[in-house]
């Protein structure tokens, strides 16, 4: 199983280099999406053929996990090409907005949702953020859970325990007060548990790798870097 870093900022990209939120796992032949915030299409489309791109999870409807999804349409129509997106679903303008679109086939998820995507299965745990958000278990070659944004919650130690990695929202520096886990939650998570924790959803201004340089299990996320799992 591997791992792809599209962008890892939010809430918004960072200057001249970084792109939001989106990642690209890889499980034998087959892809899963997982958001795709600013900036990220370009390097999916430099990272894999899109025609192979038929599954995308969306964790939330905020902008830095979604606006890619709108030009992204216009790819999908320029190659007649359709793919499943997996979200919840929102009684929202912007809902519709992003998913209105007939190369887009919706299928919404909750906690008791199970599916089967090729040779992975997902499963699905909701987080604690501004808006509805939910964890992806991803059982294939080895298991990753993403955790989309979130505060700490009780399902974090659930991810942590049926995982072997975890994509989590952990990079916020000490004493951060907004809807994220900042980087002593990574501390205290990484002590705690034997899953490897890649710490993602970093802030533009702040760099988390000193202050987690002391703890092996924690790996800060790279921007187009391949992760083997």
């Amino acid at each position: 199983m591997e791992l792809t870093v599209l962008g890892k900022y939010g809430p918004y990209g960072k200057a001249g280099t970084g792109a939001a939120s989106g990642y690209i796992v890889k499980n034998g032949d087959d892809y899963l999406v997982m958001d795709m915030g600013s900036g990220t299409l370009s390097r999916l489309m430099a990272t894999v053929d899109v025609k192979k791109i038929k599954h995308i999870y969306i964790s939330h409807l905020h902008f830095d996990h979604t606006s890619d999804l709108l030009p992204f349409r216009y790819l999908l129509e320029d190659l007649n090409h359709k793919v499943n997106i997996y979200t919840h679903f929102e009684d929202s303008e912007w809902y519709r907005i992003l998913f209105d679109h007939p190369n887009f086939n919706v299928i919404n998820i909750d906690e008791n949702t199970k599916i089967t995507v090729g040779s992975m299965e997902l499963t699905f745990l909701p987080m604690k953020h501004t808006v509805t958000d939910y964890a992806v278990i991803i059982k294939g070659e080895k298991t990753l859970c993403y955790t989309g944004d979130t505060l700490y919650n009780g399902n974090i130690p659930i991810c942590l325990e049926q995982s072997d990695w975890v994509l989590m929202d952990c990079s916020k520096p000490k004493g951060f007060t907004g809807p994220h886990m900042n980087v002593e939650h990574a501390k205290e998570l990484a002590e705690k548990y034997s899953a490897k924790i890649i710490a993602t959803h970093h802030s533009t201004d702040y760099d988390p790798t000193e202050d987690l340089r002391d703890y092996p299990s924690i790996t800060i996320a790279e921007e187009l870097k391949t992760y083997e799992l």
